[in-house]
């Protein structure tokens, strides 16, 4: 299976030590939201799944899937780390 660049960086917020999740947010596309648009932090990352992401949403486990999410931005530094091509 060929890397998938979002799901690296996911794992990467999960796993790496050097990285503070709690310093990254999630945009992602949510229908019925204010803007069809929500967030979660990194240190609301779960699993990291081969095709979405596991995330603690107000203490429900909910199911994003990668097409979904639009921004990983580092909020500290205001870098971003990865940006969909699809909402550009």
């Amino acid at each position: 299976m060929p890397s998938n660049p979002l799901r690296d960086l996911l794992n990467k917020i999960l796993w790496d030590p050097s990285i503070d999740p709690s310093e990254i947010i999630v945009y992602y596309v949510s229908r019925g939201a204010p803007g069809d648009k929500e967030e979660f932090y990194g240190t609301q990352i779960l699993k990291v799944w081969s095709r979405g992401v596991d995330v603690n949403i107000r203490g429900k486990r909910k199911y994003i899937p990668f097409h979904r999410i639009i921004e990983v931005k580092n909020v500290k530094n205001g870098k971003i780390l990865f940006k969909s091509p699809r909402f550009v």
